[in-house]
């Protein structure tokens, strides 16, 4: 609060300045209004036992303002004798002071009223601010503040010596502000005039004492030791709010041409800073070192953005939880011990606390042409960086997903494309199949038949399995396979991409009035399917998976231009499944309308009217078989795709290619 109020002082003095009266030399509070002049003789005058209420309307008179008090006043008599010769303003001073014995104080209320009140109600009733010197005023016994603002002589001693001669009745305890080295006293005019006087002999540079020496730097640097004596010497504390006091005339300024410290102030303190100094200029390794850590796998710029998130986090909580920060890293806080075993624990505990956190002079950047980490900081700095990175500098597990999609055309009894094709899936997972193969039915819910069979065939050969000979309206539209990492995204897009128009724009021209020119854009329409996975240590896989499925449904004219009719299908799931389990996914249908007309005779539109027409409604669902595989980089990680190279006319040619050992090289190149 002090601190505040010392950065608000010279706001407070502008504003007092500006709104309060000003105070005037020998002119008490009761001053009379514009249109009484203070010189006017008011005497003589001879007052015997007045109550407060004379005295009260004897200064409205004089002054020409309304005098404001409250219900109870010390109730006392007063005498006072005035000589003829007696001015408005002498006269005012003189009862101001009356009262003020009494021990009731005058106050300035605005220009019209005054406000007399008890004195010790008055000196919190915020008393004028005097700017200028007391010493020129008469001495009364109004309550005034002052502000003294210390050069040379320490602001907290001079608060404990003043204290002692304030008024007990009409002051308040002094304010020392310590930014400005400045105290604010409150007291009656006779009092600040003493304090002032005695200020003006006590505030002076003792120079008769102060002596210089210079201090010759070896190592260090005079600007660097400066400002840390600076934070030891003149800096407040959390805990003692006031900074370590030197002596007066003590001060310590750097030479940065010759590298020198330059010491001013008493002889007895050139020990003190002898010992300091020395110790401060002392010859030491570098705090901090530098080093480059090369990248396998991770992206330098994802990890360095991940441990410089890290670090300035954990400054930030321990500068939260400490108050302090340390430039080492070690903030170790430990309580005495109540014996020897305990003190070792407890610096065991310190010990390992301050290995574990890093320092205020961590750096890491990253370097993207090197896929490398540049890190700066202390020896444990290094040690936890180099450890983190280990740890995130790993390869991340790999799934490759084999995806059918495959368009199911239903009838009316057909509720979806998953029961019409007989599939029995449970949350999301295909464990059965209810059709004929083999001259059999398969079991389900994950039978040792069904097991064996679906691992030997691909997907397209799970869904033939499904496809009884009365079910052949079933089409594979994409047999896509996609291989991805843990946690990145995987895209699959089976469609085309048509030109739409996006604007069009008409300008005048002289021969044919309005040329239009339009903007054209690509637009992929078709199935986009998104593949999120999440990898598991037991094998598991949790797959968030988007569809969207657009079809052109017809075409509108828009400014003379034909434009297509987009249909959207779309969904989000999120499944989970072991490796080599079959997740089905279905639902999004389509219903298509079908108008195929019979025309009688060789006219159009006569023959369309003695024709006959038929309407027919096909519904169409799109079904999305997803089988997920963890790669553990090994040769089973290849069998399927093997497979599949062996299904082909050209097996023999690729064999040749991809059966070498890496080591080997083929004999005569491979035609292609």
């Amino acid at each position: 609060m002090l601190i505040a109020a010392g950065l608000l002082l010279p706001l407070a003095l502008q504003a007092q300045s500006e709104n309060d009266p000003a105070v005037v030399s020998g002119v008490a509070a009761a001053t009379p209004v514009n249109g009484l002049s203070p010189t006017d003789k008011v005497g003589p005058m001879s007052l015997r036992d007045v109550d407060v209420g004379g005295i009260i309307d004897l200064m409205q008179r004089w002054t020409g303002k309304i005098v404001l008090r409250p219900q109870a006043l010390p109730a006392n008599l007063y005498t006072l004798n005035l000589p003829a010769t007696t001015t408005r303003s002498d006269a005012l001073l003189a009862v101001e002071t009356l009262l003020n014995l009494n021990g009731i104080s005058v106050i300035q209320q605005g220009d019209k009223f005054l406000k007399v009140v008890p004195n010790n109600v008055a000196r919190s009733e915020s008393p004028s601010l005097i700017t200028e010197s007391t010493l020129s005023m008469p001495a009364s016994g109004r309550i005034a503040s002052k502000i003294f603002v210390l050069k040379h002589a320490n602001g907290q001693e001079v608060v404990a010596q003043v204290t002692g001669m304030l008024n007990t009745t009409l002051a308040t305890p002094p304010v020392y502000f310590s930014r400005n080295n400045a105290i604010l006293v409150t007291d009656s005019i006779t009092n600040l005039q003493k304090i002032e006087g005695l200020l003006n002999q006590l505030d002076r540079p003792q120079l008769d004492v102060v002596t210089t020496k210079m201090y010759n730097l070896k190592h260090a640097l005079a600007t660097d030791v400066v400002n840390k004596l600076t934070a030891l010497l003149r800096t407040p504390s959390r805990e003692a709010g006031a900074p370590f006091r030197l002596s007066t005339g003590t001060s310590f300024t750097a030479d940065e041409r010759t590298n020198r410290v330059i010491l001013m102030g008493s002889p007895d303190q050139h020990a003190f800073f002898d010992n300091l100094i020395e110790a401060l200029d002392a010859n030491s390794d570098p705090n901090t070192k530098t080093d480059v850590i090369f990248l396998r796998h991770a992206n330098a710029t994802e990890v360095a953005t991940l441990l410089t998130q890290l670090v300035t986090g954990q400054t930030k909580a321990t500068t939260t939880t400490t108050g302090t920060r340390s430039t080492t890293g070690a903030n170790r806080v430990t309580a005495p011990a109540a014996n020897a075993a305990a003190s070792a624990n407890n610096a065991k505990s310190a010990e390992q606390n301050g290995a574990d956190e890093f320092s205020s002079m961590t750096t890491v950047l990253a370097d993207v042409r090197s896929n490398s980490i540049v890190v700066s900081g202390t020896k444990d700095d290094l040690r936890l960086l180099h450890e983190l990175i280990d740890k995130v500098d790993v390869v991340l597990p790999q799934v490759r997903v084999e995806v059918v999609i495959a368009e199911v055309t239903l009838t009316d009894s057909d509720s979806s494309g998953i029961s019409a094709l007989g599939l029995d899936v449970t949350n999301g997972k295909l464990v059965g199949i209810n059709s004929t193969f083999a001259g059999g039915t398969l079991k389900p819910s994950g039978s040792a038949t069904f097991a064996s069979i679906a691992a030997g065939n691909d997907l397209t050969g799970v869904i033939g399995l499904a496809t009884t000979p009365t079910k052949n309206d079933t089409r594979i539209l994409s047999v896509p396979t996609i291989t991805t990492t843990h946690n990145k995204e995987a895209t699959i897009f089976v469609g085309e991409s048509r030109p739409v128009v996006t604007g069009t724009q008409s300008t005048a021209s002289g021969t044919s009035g309005f040329v239009t020119s339009s903007t054209v854009s690509q637009r992929d329409i078709g199935i986009n399917l998104k593949v999120l996975p999440l990898i598991g240590k037991d094998g598991s896989v949790q797959l968030q998976i988007t569809q969207q499925v657009e079809d052109v449904l017809g075409e509108v004219k828009l400014d003379n231009n034909d434009q297509p009719i987009i249909g959207r299908r779309s969904t989000d799931s999120f499944v989970s499944a072991m490796s080599g389990e079959i997740i089905v996914l279905g639902g999004l249908q389509r219903t298509q309308d079908t108008v195929t007309a019979n025309r009688l005779g060789p006219i159009p539109i006569i023959g369309d009217w003695l024709g006959s027409s038929t309407k027919s409604k096909t519904r169409t669902e799109l079904v999305i078989l997803m089988r997920p595989y963890v790669l553990n980089n090994s040769a089973v990680d290849n069998i399927n795709a093997l497979n599949r190279i062996d299904a082909t006319p050209i097996k023999d040619e690729v064999r040749k290619v991809i059966d070498v050992a890496p080591s080997a090289k083929p004999s005569a190149p491979v035609n292609p």
